[in-house]
Order: C-alpha cells, then structure tokens, then sequence
C-alpha cells in the first residue's frame, strides 16, 4: 500500500488537483467577466420591461381622467408632460421637478409622437408611453441603483466561485488518488520487474481503462517472467549442446596428440568422430545465426510461382530411406499426379518442411508413422506433417516455436528447439501462418502457402 507521505509527493496527484481547481477557478472568473460585461445591459433591459407595463398603466388612469398618487412608491421618479412637451407640475412625484437631463427633449417629443422609448441615456434608464388624449409618462432610474445590485451579484458570484474551489478540492483529491495509486503500482511493478523481480503485480480491480492498463501490465509482467525462464533453459540448452561436441573434439584431439592412439585403424576412428562433431558443431552455429537473421528481417523472401508437389516429392525422396533406416513408417497422403500450384519461395518452403520432417522423426518412437500431406482451404494450400507418438500438452502448443522453448518439456527427445523456431520466422517473412495441433497420439504441423 502506498503511503500518504509518498502519495502527497506524486507529481501527477498535484498537476492533476492543480488543473482541477485552474479550470474552476477559470471558469469562475470567465462566467464572473461575462456576467460583469454583459449584466448591465440585461439587468437594465429587464427594469425597463418591469417598467414599461406600469408606464402604461399611468398613461391609461391619466387618459381616463383619474387622479394619480405622487407619493405612491413606483421604483422610479415619475414625470408627466403635455401635448405641447411641458411637464405637468402635479405629477412631479415627491413635489420634485425632476432635472431636464432625466428626461431629454428628443424621448419627449419622441413619446408625444406617438411611440413608446426605453433605453439608458446618460446613467439614466427612460422609459417614456404616450397618453391617448395627448402627452407622455416618463419612468427614469439612476444607472447607479442598477448598479448596486449587480455588484451584489458579482459578489455573490465571485464568493460562490471561490466557495466551489475549496469544494471541489476533496473530490479531485479522492478522484487523482483512485488514478494515481494504481498508477503508481503499474511503476513499481515495472521498476521490480526491470531489477528481476516478477512478483510484483499491480491493482487489477480498479474500474475503466486504468484497471485494463492494470490488466496489461500484469500479463506483461507474467509473460516477462515466463520468457526470462524460457531464456535461461535456452542459454543452459545451448550451452549443453555447444559444450559436448566441444569437450568431444578436445578429448579426442588431446588423445592423439599424446600419441595414446597407436593404430591407424582407431585414429581413423577419431579422425571420424572429431569431423562428425565439427559438423554438428558448425549446423548448431549456423543454426543460430539465420534464426538471428530472420528476426531481425534482414533475409529477403522473394516469392515465384512453382509446383508444391515437386518440393514434397524431393523431401519424400531424402526422409523416405532416414524413415526406413529409423524402423519408421513413412507416407505421402497426398494426390501427387495433379500439380499443385503456389505462389512462394521454393527454397523456404523446403527448408520449412526439413525442419518439420525432423521434429517429427526425431520424436516418433519405433514402430511409428511419419506422414506428409496437404489440404486446400479457400485461397491456401496447408502443407501438413504428422507423427505418431507422445502427445504434446495443450499449454505448451502455444510456445512451442519460441525462440527460447525448451522442447524437453514437450517431448521426450532433446535439441534446441532451433529447428521449429527457425520455421517460424520463415513463414511469417512470408506472410503465411504456421500452427500445431496434437491428441490421441497424433501431433500435426502445418503452415499455409498462396494457392495460385
């Protein structure tokens, strides 16, 4: 578990809580701005149209002959004029003639025309309705009252702003910290793995996207360890397989150099041995080599177009007398009297069919069957190899071309497991697929080649 002395020196924690109360904060601050700008103009138009209806209304008891109450409480100062533009002295609310500037001569005569004004002239809001037997009701406020409560709601807006900042300051706590712990895990468990240690795993019960890196990660890690033990039995196979024709060809070397061998028969013997060794010590070298040349793609596969049957014809003649020699059964279930036409490299797949011919003999017992043959599937031709004898077990089918497979695992036989790791890496340099199957006795390989 993560502490909190730790948690609280994540950068991710503090970038992640700062951007969250940045963009509050900015969005407070661009709303409040907004507001500011444009809130006088829509609070102003909103009072000139709380006011409009009582001007009328003013203008409708004046038209009809009734007595209006100048003390009574409009929210503005009113102001009557007659048809001729004057003000009416007895509608000056509060005994007050109101100053000229409130009420301009242009809104008047305007008014008197007929038409109905609203608008903010000078810090004053005017609202002017004609009267039907002739003159105008004026409305006027100070900009400033307006102003006052905007600056309230300003307040108010930028309390309520700051107030959502300290808010949300727990939510984007918990919420950073349910991002960064497990984050966190996923680097320690990286960190671990890089110092060789596979038994770190990070929180896979975590919910979304971080919970599937978390996923990924330990699968990573798992698959990680599992090549690394694959790595070392390859090293200490390779090793093994370097190591005996070495110490062979040594022995026998030194055997003659000390003159221990006195006839030519027995040094012939030798001589024999040391080349067979040599030789299996040069396939095992170049063995390893083209594998490295294949993955890293530096082999060109140049395709043709060529008979798939003269290829399995030619490994039918080479393994048909190893077979025998062997006490192997050895058959072709095949239709060879029809060409089979595909479109590939000749050479590879020749060289992908060796290798599976001897895996399969290798790992056949005596008395067994090994058999070579094909199937069409839609545009493919599926070049097959199948033998009898130990099955291989469901989960190691799926590592078995590995570079690093140990093959003792799934057969009895020994080698390197080059051979099946080689193919591999040919078929994929060819675009095409290449699996094994194997039960009740039977292993099958197969790969896919471009029917034409």
């Amino acid at each position: 578990m993560i502490d909190r002395l730790t948690l609280s020196k994540s950068v991710l924690l503090r970038r992640i809580i700062l951007l969250t109360l940045s963009a509050v904060l900015l969005a407070g601050l661009l709303s409040a701005g907004i507001y500011i700008f444009a809130a006088r103009g829509i609070y102003a138009d909103m009072r000139a149209k709380e006011l409009l209806p009582l001007a009328r209304t003013i203008a409708e008891t004046i038209g009809a002959g009734e007595v209006i109450n100048t003390r009574q409480e409009f929210g503005a100062e009113l102001s009557v004029y007659n048809e001729n533009g004057n003000p009416v002295r007895n509608f000056q609310q509060g005994g007050r003639r109101p100053p000229r500037e409130e009420t301009p001569a242009a809104d008047v005569q305007t008014v008197l025309s007929g038409k109905e004004v609203s608008h903010i002239v000078e810090r004053i809001l005017v609202v002017g309705v004609p009267i039907e037997t002739g003159g105008a009701v004026f409305l006027t406020k100070p900009v400033s009252e307006l102003n006052d409560t905007l600056n309230v709601l300003n307040r108010t807006l930028i309390i309520s702003t700051f107030a959502a900042i300290v808010v949300m300051l727990v939510p984007a706590y918990l919420m950073t910290r349910r991002l960064v712990v497990p984050i966190r895990q996923m680097r320690n468990a990286a960190r671990a793995m890089a110092g060789g240690d596979f038994g770190v795993r990070a929180d896979e019960t975590v919910k979304g996207e971080i919970g599937e890196l978390a996923v990924s990660v330990n699968h990573f890690v798992t698959e990680s360890e599992r090549l690394e033990q694959t790595r070392r039995d390859y090293v200490a196979n390779v090793s093994h397989e370097l190591r005996t024709p070495i110490a062979s060809i040594r022995a026998m070397g030194e055997t003659l150099r000390d003159g221990m061998v006195k006839t030519d028969e027995k040094r012939e013997l030798f001589y024999n041995n040391i080349v067979r060794e040599s030789m299996r010590l040069s396939r095992l070298v170049d063995d390893l080599l083209e594998l490295s040349r294949l993955q890293a793609g530096n082999e060109a596969m140049q395709k043709t177009r060529f008979d798939l049957r003269e290829v399995m014809q030619n490994i039918a003649d080479g393994y048909g007398h190893l077979a025998e020699d062997a006490g192997l059964k050895f058959s072709i279930n095949a239709d060879m009297t029809a060409p089979i036409p595909v479109y590939s490299n000749s050479d590879r797949v020749e060289q992908i069919l060796v290798a599976l011919m001897d895996n399969a003999m290798k790992h056949t017992p005596e008395g067994g069957s090994v058999a070579l043959s094909f199937e069409q599937k839609g545009g493919k031709i599926v070049a097959i190899v199948s033998n009898t004898g130990e099955t291989i077990p469901l989960e190691d089918l799926p590592f078995i071309f590995e570079r690093f497979y140990t093959v003792d695992k799934a057969h009895s036989g020994g080698g390197t497991g080059l051979g099946l790791s080689i193919a591999k890496e040919i078929v994929r340099g060819l675009g095409e697929k290449i699996w094994a199957e194997s039960g009740e006795g039977v292993t099958r390989f197969a790969f896919t080649t471009q029917a034409v």
